[in-house]
């Protein structure tokens, strides 16, 4: 369990010193982190990531972390639901700050976006209170099957909105956290989206919904409070017949980014 974690600290780690070669252009930033994700992934290339040396042991971090989501799937799946409890419990355990917490429960969330985050937030991440945790399937149904083994609280009744809603009380409750907010714009590009004709299209729009994210936080963390982002799971990226495409998903045998679960603390300083 603790090899996923050290890897996660490692990718954070890798960013922050790369702070001024990703530099203050935050959608030029997005578009390079995304190109690394992909390029670890081997989904495609680009000379920027690839003809730059600096940018090798990013991208071997990426690469190691996605390989281990899988594996824990592959290999160790009666764990799966072990790495968001134990998560959950480091965080109650050491919730010590004065400020109140603020949670955002995000609905598909993935590598790119955290390594965005954890760039633009850069002076209020902290590597020992950050972790990733895995979802088997990828999609919000095992989501809610493990939150049900944490939180105790019983979600199959229920439509998807008001079971996202219960998960987010549940998780206010355990973490004594001041309230939250789910946000699903995310996954309505995931539904909706469709096809994107080439890469600077699919940017363009991932683009626009991370920066909704960081201003909702940016929000709560002027206004003195600590932030909670969580996901159900992330997405993939896909490219077919030379268009662009994401999805959730899971396919043995290949690199998918869908099982991934982020939890990105943000904390401030009073």
């Amino acid at each position: 369990m603790y090899r996923l974690q050290n890897t996660v600290s490692l990718m954070i780690e890798e960013i922050k010193r790369r702070d001024k070669m990703l530099g203050s252009e935050p959608k030029r930033s997005y578009s390079l982190l995304l190109k690394v994700l992909l390029h670890a992934l081997g989904v495609d290339h680009f000379p920027e990531i690839e003809n730059n040396v600096l940018f090798s042991g990013l991208v071997n971090t990426v690469h190691r972390l996605v390989v281990d989501i899988n594996s824990v799937i592959q290999h160790r799946f009666a764990e799966a639901s072990l790495y968001i409890k134990d998560s959950i419990m480091t965080l109650e355990q050491r919730k010590h700050s004065a400020r109140p917490l603020y949670l955002i429960l995000c609905d598909a969330f993935s590598i790119t976006e955290y390594m965005f985050m954890v760039h633009m937030f850069r002076g209020l991440v902290q590597a020992e209170e950050t972790f990733c945790a895995v979802n088997p399937s990828g999609k919000t149904r095992t989501f809610e099957y493990l939150a049900n083994e944490y939180l105790k609280i019983e979600t199959a009744p229920f439509s998807e909105e008001l079971t996202m809603k219960k998960v987010g009380d549940g998780l206010r409750l355990k973490l004594g956290a001041y309230g939250y907010a789910v946000f699903r714009d995310f996954d309505r590009l995931i539904h909706w989206g469709g096809e994107y004709r080439n890469l600077d299209e699919m940017i363009n729009s991932l683009f626009k919904v991370s920066m909704k994210l960081c201003r909702i936080s940016q929000k709560w963390l002027t206004n003195k409070y600590d932030v909670l982002i969580m996901a159900d799971h992330g997405y993939d990226v896909i490219k077919e017949n030379g268009l662009w495409k994401l999805t959730h998903r899971w396919v043995k045998g290949e690199l998918c980014v869908s099982p991934f679960v982020p939890l990105l603390s943000l904390a401030g300083r009073s």
